[in-house]
């Protein structure tokens, strides 16, 4: 009796370990949302944070990180009535969504909250996608960075991607070993960015052992705080920021390389992560030198620390659904007792379900006692 009884205390003490530390990129998420939410502006969209008035790929950005934490965009109505999908529908209307790094944001967002791409605000965004590949390249836009961004857009739309567009991406392999954001093979020309997006772009085709052939680069640029800079050396300093962070996060999840593999000196890339969160203002800082709630970083780390990827993008709410006006909700009042949606939720999901099967287990057996 007494062994079973010591038994159950330790399945309690586990549980109760083990469910703070699993929740708390969950909770850093959470209050990350609410930040971005309270600067929404009137027309639903985001400011990039660097100039007034709304900017579509931060706007998308954002969209992408409500999604990954679970929650229906469509229902962030700004007080004069306007969601993030308003806006992303006003600018496609409009005709200034024609970039291809933005033409595949709004593909992804199309995907990302149920609505159709062929047919978003009187515009096929597919088919003025497909028209920018170039017949000598191969090659969607002008940078590696922007071609993966199509790549993974036409692959999340069920469209077939063209064998010459993953060419262009098996091709421009530089030489030491990863891609640069203009294609070039050179040595030292490879950044942390291009090669995280266009390995997902690679898993998203079947080329995962191109993908793989990487990761040796991956591990000379991760810093000894677990996280990544954009490049090394950099004019810009080689400091672990959270855009660089999430973006090789990402990478590594479509792998599915465990986490445990990249923290050699103690600290993973999701800890290096949810260390530039900023308690104060639910925000992310760019990077620990410049303390300053940024709209980007935010944005991307949530997407991350969500267990988002570009390869499989999750799916939440309907395009028109219904909007409720003049009522308004603190979702730091009631932050949901487990996540609904990404990676890490699962984790603390099966922890909970698998504490409980073990709670019935000692509980059957202090009975037979």
């Amino acid at each position: 009796m007494k062994k079973s009884a010591l038994l159950f205390v330790l399945v309690i003490v586990a549980l109760v370990t083990a469910l703070p530390s699993l929740a708390a990129e969950t909770s850093q998420s959470d209050a990350a949302i609410a930040w971005l939410r309270q600067a929404q502006e009137p027309d639903g969209g985001f400011s990039s944070g660097f100039a007034e008035g709304s900017d579509f790929g931060s706007t998308a950005e954002v969209i992408l990180a409500g999604v990954a934490a679970g929650q229906d965009v469509s229902t962030w109505v700004s007080a004069e009535g306007n969601s993030p999908l308003d806006y992303v529908a006003s600018q496609i209307a409009g005709g200034t969504v024609e970039d291809t790094g933005n033409l595949s944001k709004a593909i992804l967002v199309a995907v990302a909250t149920g609505q159709d791409p062929r047919d978003l605000a009187g515009k096929d965004l597919i088919a003025q996608l497909i028209a920018q590949q170039s017949p000598d390249t191969g090659r969607f836009g002008d940078t590696l960075f922007k071609h993966a961004y199509a790549v993974l857009s036409l692959h999340n739309a069920g469209v077939p991607v063209p064998p010459s567009a993953v060419t262009a991406m098996t091709s421009t392999f530089t030489e030491d070993g990863a891609w640069s954001l203009f294609g070039d093979t050179a040595p030292a020309t490879a950044d942390t960015n291009t090669t995280a997006l266009v390995m997902e772009a690679l898993v998203a085709v079947g080329e995962r052992d191109a993908a793989a052939g990487a990761l040796p680069y991956l591990r000379r640029m991760q810093n000894e705080d677990g996280g990544f800079p954009y490049q090394k050396p950099s004019a810009w300093g080689t400091d672990s920021d959270a855009n660089s962070t999430a973006v090789v996060l990402q990478a590594l999840a479509a792998l599915d390389e465990p986490l445990g593999n990249w923290a050699a000196s103690g600290t993973d890339p999701l800890g290096a992560l949810l260390a530039l969160w900023d308690a104060e203002s639910g925000a992310f800082y760019w990077q620990a030198a410049v303390p300053f709630a940024n709209m980007l970083a935010t944005a991307q780390a949530v997407q991350a620390a969500e267990g988002m990827t570009f390869t499989a993008l999750p799916k939440v709410g309907a395009a028109n659904a219904p909007q409720v006006t003049g009522v308004t909700t603190d979702v730091t009042m009631f932050p949901p007792l487990l996540p609904s949606s990404g990676a890490h939720g699962a984790v603390v999901t099966e922890v909970v379900m698998g504490t409980i099967l073990v709670l019935a287990g000692v509980s059957a057996l202090l009975r037979r006692k």
